[in-house]
């Protein structure tokens, strides 16, 4: 009998401070072969790992698919409406390339509603250069990213999940019966609930607040680090509405520019302002180069009122351990922090632009700290799966959350389609067949923990470069050294070398064919 997975791997100190459904709303494999249904499967969550493992689960015989999901079909979450519908998403590399591997139909939608992810151009507010890379170019990538409109990639993947995705429902409880099938309580909008069983796999999808990872191993530990994240979708226009003149094109920016303020100044701000004497702000976020990474977003596919966009996300240092300080968040804050010591006569277009747009819009950025939870893709009984960010969410810093959730949901699909089959050829019963699928949990955790909490740690090593090095007096020092670790590969941190892993170390995973009923 197999051993279920039980690999947890910590939060890592290193970088970090201390601290039965209705047919109608299920896929019931392959359309139009009728089989006996072999398997039982749900999921809570149709995020990107949820959806996406809906859609292979979904072509099998033999297979019913029921997927929860909280929100209603045409909802949009709060924190992704200012002040247009939607957020920004990049998707990374690694996660088109598993995908063109494994899914090759579903990556070329996905590029269809999106523009190419293709270079990173880094630079200060005064419009010194510090790198531009091309990430196939350099052989750091095999193939390029992309840059979507979040709300347009969720409603593509979930329609190509099929029928499966029960709305506005989502698993309150579940528990392992005697007989080894799974009971769950679904809890409904109106308040109602309902009981449905005869499941034979529960899959965690709900995101890095989990209730079914929480219920299955407890809450999990929350590690925080020492810098925070903001982030912001505004309308591609000038900061006063109009549009962009004609000879700026579609404007200021496209592919992804990261803009440091390497000389932040409390000279700057008002001689009577209460944060002179705010020692976590000067103290603290004054001692790192406050930066935003921008790009431009394309107008929605899905709905025709909303326009082509710019995704703006931010980082600067705050208290270890702390929250965010409320002083920081104020558009005063944000004036000093995007203002170069030498004044605002010295700002690029490209700088007084994201100052603009900043203090013009302090009160509607979404806020967070750099955070993370152990690695962990299974509880005991080895029949409850974890995906994406409910197996391992971690800071945005590279863009790689929804990334790795891809991954995560094409080495679920392949790994558990392979179970089902084999179980199938080999004539297994009902129980012989959960001991393949406890089987190949057990694989996914083996194949993907260590490379996603290594990418973890990565990305919390990525904010590390805002910070001012010991004894200097700004930022100039640690973003010269953070442009030869971008484009050097003899220098000492290996960072060309940990983004080759990121990006170049996929799981590499054959497309599954179909099979007769």
């Amino acid at each position: 009998k197999a051993l279920p997975n039980r690999l947890l791997l910590p939060a890592s100190p290193q970088h970090l401070c201390e601290p039965v459904a209705s047919p109608s709303a299920m896929c019931k494999g392959t359309p139009g072969v009728s089989e006996r249904v072999r398997c039982r499967v749900a999921i809570a969550g149709a995020g990107f790992s949820g959806a996406i493992l809906a859609r292979q689960l979904c072509k099998e015989p033999g297979v019913e698919v029921v997927c929860y999901e909280k929100s209603a079909k045409s909802s949009v979450r709060t924190h992704w409406t200012q002040p247009v519908t939607g957020a920004g998403l990049n998707l990374n590399p690694n996660a088109l390339a598993c995908l063109e591997h494994f899914d090759p139909e579903l990556a070329d939608k996905l590029r269809g509603i999106g523009l190419p992810r293709m270079t990173v151009r880094a630079s200060t507010i005064e419009g010194r250069t510090l790198y531009e890379q091309d990430f196939v170019r350099e052989g750091l990538a095999d193939t390029h990213g992309c840059r979507v409109r979040w709300d347009d990639a969720n409603t593509l993947i979930r329609s190509e999940a099929g029928d499966c995705i029960r709305w506005s429902s989502s698993v309150s409880s579940h528990t392992i019966q005697e007989d080894g099938s799974i009971k769950l309580t679904i809890a409904h909008e109106d308040g109602s609930t309902s009981v449905e069983g005869g499941f034979d796999l529960l899959v965690a999808a709900e995101g890095r607040y989990s209730d079914t990872r929480s219920r299955a191993l407890s809450t999990p530990l929350t590690t925080f680090g020492d810098v925070c994240n903001f982030r912001i979708l505004v309308p591609n226009t000038q900061p006063n509405g109009m549009p962009w003149p004609a000879e700026l094109g579609h404007g200021l920016f496209d592919d992804l520019q990261l803009i440091y303020n390497e000389t932040p100044s409390v000279d700057t701000l008002a001689a009577d302002s209460a944060l002179r004497a705010d020692a976590e702000f000067t103290d603290v976020v004054l001692r790192s180069s406050p930066r935003v990474g921008i790009m431009r977003i394309p107008a929605s596919k899905f709905k025709a009122e909303v326009g082509e966009s710019l995704y703006i996300f931010g980082n600067f240092a705050i208290p270890c351990g702390k929250d965010v300080p409320a002083g920081a968040k104020t558009a005063e804050a944000m004036h000093c922090l995007f203002t170069p010591a030498a004044g605002e006569a010295a700002l690029t277009p490209e700088g007084a632009f994201v100052r603009e747009i900043l203090t013009t819009n302090a009160e509607s950025l979404h806020w967070s700290r750099f955070q993370d939870i152990p690695v962990q893709f299974s509880d005991e009984s080895g029949q409850v799966l974890m995906l994406g960010d409910a197996a391992h969410a971690f800071c945005p810093s590279l863009g790689q959350g929804a990334t790795t959730s891809i991954e995560d949901a094409c080495l679920a699909a392949s790994e558990l389609i392979g179970a089902l089959r084999q179980g199938k050829a080999a004539a297994l019963d009902k129980l012989g067949l959960v001991g393949e699928l406890r089987s190949a949990i057990a694989r996914i955790g083996e194949r993907q923990a260590e490379r996603v909490a290594t990418i973890r740690d990565i990305s919390t090593q990525a904010g590390e470069h805002i910070r001012f090095q010991i004894g200097a007096q700004d930022g100039r020092a640690a973003l010269d050294d953070d442009a030869r670790a971008w484009t050097e590969d003899a220098h000492s941190s290996g960072w060309r070398d940990k983004m080759r892993h990121t990006w170049l170390g996929y799981p590499k995973l054959a497309p599954l064919t179909q099979t007769e009923g």
